[in-house]
């Protein structure tokens, strides 16, 4: 669990131009958007440094930094790495946010030291990192009917269902998440509990 002492990194992995915005490629993005809204996050600048755009935020006392990513998925592990040296954190405060084409839409999961399974963008971090030691939110974007590869089904749009079905699910991703970076009563003294695997209850089919 990260320590509360350091501020938090979330990175929201996308693309950066508008034309994929509304892309299930930018759920991380979207993510972010969800929270600065929520809880009256300063206006995204960029950081040219960093090629990424920053919001803060603060929950329960802990600051906490939101950046969106301003390379292609599969460069943003130069992102990652640059934000890491910039605000010089450790790698267990670092959490990234990302679509999961193996996950059902609705559905969530937080992993800390895993593989990329996959997906490019994780692939590019751990390469760049050295080190697969940092949290992932994935965040699932396949609706039942599709039956599209993952390459083809990232670069589509959520339909308005499916967009009303991701906004239920933020709410339900964000307090799970909370939980891990910024718990309300941590005692000054307790030892950080390294939470490995946390899921949406109703999870229905993932690897």
């Amino acid at each position: 669990m990260a320590n509360l002492k350091q501020k938090i990194l979330i990175t929201g992995l996308g693309n950066p131009d508008i034309t994929f915005q509304n892309n299930r490629h930018n759920t991380g993005h979207i993510f972010l958007d969800y929270l600065v809204h929520k809880h009256a996050g300063t206006e995204w600048k960029s950081n040219k440094k960093c090629m990424a755009k920053i919001s803060l935020i603060k929950i329960n006392n802990c600051s906490i930094i939101l950046a969106k990513s301003l390379v292609f998925m599969n460069q943003s592990g130069k992102t990652l790495n640059l934000l890491k040296q910039f605000y010089q954190l450790p790698l267990k405060n670092i959490f990234i946010a990302h679509d999961d084409s193996d996950i059902a839409l609705g559905n969530f999961k937080i992993h800390f030291g895993r593989g990329s399974a996959g997906h490019k963008g994780v692939e590019s971090i751990i390469h760049f990192l050295k080190s697969k030691n940092f949290y992932r939110l994935r965040i699932g974007i396949r609706s039942p009917s599709q039956r599209q590869k993952a390459d083809k089904l990232v670069l589509t749009n959520f339909n308005s269902q499916e967009k009303q079905i991701l906004n239920k699910t933020f709410p339900i991703i964000e307090e799970q998440l909370m939980n891990v970076c910024a718990p309300k009563n941590k005692q000054k003294n307790e030892k950080p509990k390294l939470i490995k695997d946390l899921k949406s209850k109703h999870l229905t089919k993932d690897n």
